[in-house]
Parts: structure tokens; sequence; C-alpha cells
């Protein structure tokens, strides 16, 4: 078993019971206590976890720091939405949600090689900041439009019943959105329920879905269905995620499934 796969499944086990348990995934995966040992202090070093004796818990919960969790993968984040930009047209107008992969396709879609004259109706308070602040001639910029609702911060997003009955106003060519977890079984998903009701209701408003999910997302469970994987027209994970349980499953039932490089 290769090693981004037992850290992924240890991910898998931490996300459903809250621990994970030496004696156990070392039964579970056939590899020695030592390799598992080695495995929790390089999760420890990377700050997913925290070793406890017999085995570890979570150190990154769901609720953690929209600044934290937006540092995390960003490599990965940015070659995602690299990738979804060239599924992307001039012209085109795209409904965004909040999160920190939402605002790597921000500054994609903002960046040197980004698009042109585009309408981008969001929720997220800093994805409409970096976009209406692009600099450049006349002709390249982005028509920027705020949902309307209640303010919540972390990241800071409109959301409510405010929020849902706008979107409802609009008709976009595709909706890119970021999940907490995403599985083939049960397609995307989002912790927060006001952030799933936001991105199910920017699906039923979009002719195209595009998921944009980094390898640590795959497999995942999470609290809210937003986008079952027969509705994904593209689902757009970084190269890691080949290594991830669950990544068979999803490229089977998603035929739009990307692999970023």
């Amino acid at each position: 078993m290769w090693q981004e796969e037992r850290h992924q499944k240890i991910r898998a086990q931490l996300a459903a019971f809250g621990r994970v348990s030496i004696d156990k995934i070392v039964e579970e995966f056939g590899v020695s206590r030592e390799t598992i040992r080695r495995d929790l202090m390089e999760m420890e070093t990377a700050g997913e976890v925290r070793r406890v004796r017999g085995g570890a818990v979570p150190a990154v919960r769901e609720d953690t720091a929209f600044s934290t969790r937006v540092k995390q993968r960003l490599q990965e984040k940015r070659c995602i939405a690299a990738t979804a930009l060239q599924l992307l047209e001039s012209g085109m107008t795209i409904f965004m949600d909040a999160g920190a992969t939402s605002q790597a396709m921000a500054d994609a879609l903002a960046g040197p090689n980004g698009l042109t004259d585009m309408t981008v109706i969001t929720n997220a308070v800093d994805v409409a900041q970096r976009l209406a602040e692009r600099p450049g001639e006349p002709g390249r910029g982005f028509r920027v439009v705020m949902l309307a609702g209640d303010i919540k911060q972390d990241p800071m997003e409109t959301h409510g019943e405010a929020t849902i009955n706008d979107i409802q106003r609009y008709h976009a060519n595709a909706a890119l959105l970021a999940p907490w977890g995403v599985s083939a079984k049960m397609g995307a998903m989002n912790h927060f329920l006001h952030g799933a009701e936001i991105a199910r209701a920017m699906v039923r408003n979009s002719e195209r879905r595009i998921i944009l999910a980094d390898h640590s997302k795959v497999g995942l469970p999470s609290r809210s269905v937003f986008c079952r994987t027969e509705d994904m027209d593209h689902l757009i994970v970084d190269a890691k995620a080949k290594l991830c349980p669950g990544f068979d499953e999803l490229e089977d039932k998603v035929p739009g499934l990307i692999v970023a490089e």
C-alpha cells in the first residue's frame, strides 16, 4: 500500500470516528507498527493529526479557521484552478461559492492567463474582492455580482434566505463549487448546512457543474450533499487523488473527472 493511500485512509477514519488506533490500522493495512508510527509522525509534522497514546486524533477540525485552511495544499488548489480555467471561455457567466479552493480559482481567473469579460456571481467576499480589483486594460475586467444576504465571518460570505432567493434571479453557464468531501456514493458535500444550500441553488441554476476538490476531500464524507455524482459535468482533482481510496469509484461514476497534473 502506497504511503499517500495509507494517509488518506487514516484521514477517512479520523473524519468518521474522531481518532485512529495504531493496533487497528496495523491489522487493517497489513504493515508494521513502525510504518504507521512514521506515517503519524509525518502527518503530525504536516499539522493534520495530534499523536496520543495508542494512536492519533485530528489536529485540524472542520471548524478550523479559514485563514489556516486557505494555506493548506495551496499548490494542489492552484493546479486544480488552472485546469478548471481551461473549461471556461471569456464572456461566460459563472457561479462561485465560498472556500479556500474558490479563492485559488478567483486568483487564476484574475491572473495573467485569466479570461476576460466574465460575469461572476458569488456569495464570497474574498472572491468578489479579488476579481473586482483586477488591474488591466479596458475590456479585460469582470462584472462581479455580490449575492444578497446576512454576512458570516470565516470566510466572510453572505448566506441565508435572501442569498438563496437572489441566486434564483440568475442563470449561469457554469457553477464552480468547492466541497468539503466528495464520494462516488454521495457526491459533493459541504460540512455547513448553509453552504450546502447555497451550492445546491447554484447547481440548480447553472448549465454545467464543475466540482473542484483536492485529494484530501476524495472519499471523505461530510454533512450535507449538494451535487450528486450523476449531476457533475466535471470533477477536477489533483494527481495525489489517484492514490486515495474511493478514486476508482469516482472515476467510474463521473465521466468528466479530470486529474490536474
